[in-house]
């Protein structure tokens, strides 16, 4: 059963018990019904008018904000919505220096506030460079960086067994590690501007699924990371936002048939000879074409515009949410706000007659 058939009946259930309470309290207590009728009404009514009120959004002149993984997706997207609204950029880049297309098109594409930045976020050494040149280059004026977005990540498929230690060291190296350098070094500069700090993490750091063990490892860890550190700014007047993408695979270059093609032939060159006996790679090359088909597949999103528009927000509203969750799609978003709730044969994909299993099960049955 899918969490979105689970989320119907629970609603149907909820609004059933709700109205059978209400008629009950009509029949039995008519000042209770109309007390708790109106109590209901008008919060629903205020959730409504919060949610359709115009919001207040600072301007970009003269502020400056330092964005990770520029390349591509996200991080590009923003780079040039930040750059129209007037922000001056740093666009991090990890091809910067070699002449990488996306730092190229963004140096095309926009304004001269816009300058690419070379770092890789696991080198203390270029992380340090690109602090100074941000700080030789603010804008006239400012007092230090008005935000940072910590974009910059890296996926890896994979069930736990196959995955190696190098690779999980590598994912948190850039995903988790990465985020904490970066940000250690710059917030000297967006303490003094009482700026803020948006990190981009994923759905997949609220709720596991098969897989994506060394991704949702990552990520949960920035959850707790941004969620401590918009503790501790809070005194300075920081704000910390972190953005929660679902399903928007094919709206990045982490997918590209070329990097999952990298990135299966590693696992397959790399995982134990015990292991791969046992699951047997009839078993591995079915559950790497399944996956190629659900990151390329109807649930995952192509248009980034979404993503791209909280990004927005959480950099540029007087007043942001701590969070936001961003669902490529109603059941994106039921899913991935119910999944950690309800038992595990429930939530995973339903196995079809004939699939293939590891080899050790067929041994064993």
């Amino acid at each position: 059963m899918k969490p979105l058939h689970l989320f119907y009946c629970a609603s149907l259930l909820g609004l059933t018990t709700i109205s059978g309470l209400l008629l009950l309290l009509y029949h039995c207590a008519p000042v209770l019904y109309y007390l708790c009728t109106g109590i209901l009404l008008g919060s629903v009514g205020y959730c409504v008018v919060l949610y359709l009120a115009p919001k207040s959004r600072v301007s970009g002149n003269g502020k400056a904000v330092f964005i990770t993984g520029c390349d591509s997706g996200f991080g590009f997207g923003l780079a040039k919505r930040l750059d129209s609204l007037g922000f001056t950029v740093f666009a991090g880049c990890l091809l910067a220096d070699i002449g990488g297309e996306g730092s190229k098109k963004l140096r095309t594409e926009c304004s001269s506030r816009l300058s690419t930045v070379q770092i890789d976020v696991t080198d203390d050494g270029q992380v340090q460079a690109a602090v100074q040149h941000v700080r030789d280059s603010l804008p006239t004026g400012s007092e230090g960086l008005y935000a940072l977005v910590n974009n910059a990540g890296v996926w890896q498929p994979g069930e736990i067994e196959w995955v190696s230690m190098a690779t999980y060291r590598r994912v948190m190296e850039v995903n988790t590690f990465g985020t904490v350098r970066v940000t250690k070094s710059f917030l000297p500069l967006i303490r003094r501007a009482k700026g803020r700090v948006v990190n981009i993490s994923s759905v997949r750091g609220l709720h596991a699924g098969p897989m994506a063990g060394a991704y949702s490892m990552a990520k949960a860890a920035m959850e707790f990371f941004s969620d401590t550190l918009r503790h501790e700014m809070h005194k300075w007047g920081v704000k910390v936002v972190i953005v929660e993408p679902g399903s928007f695979a094919r709206a990045t270059d982490i997918t590209l048939p070329a990097t999952i093609n990298r990135l299966v032939e590693d696992l397959r060159n790399n995982v134990e000879d015990v292991v791969k006996e046992d699951y047997g790679m009839e078993y591995f090359d079915f559950t790497m074409e399944q996956l190629r088909i659900d990151d390329q597949g109807e649930s995952a999103a192509r248009d980034p515009t979404t993503v791209i528009d909280a990004m927005v927000d959480a950099v540029t509203l007087i007043t942001p949410s701590h969070r936001y969750l961003v669902g490529s799609s109603f059941e994106d978003y039921v899913t991935w706000m119910w999944l950690g709730y309800f038992p595990t044969r429930w939530t995973l994909l339903a196995e079809k007659e004939g699939d293939p299993k590891p080899a050790m099960m067929k041994k064993t049955h």
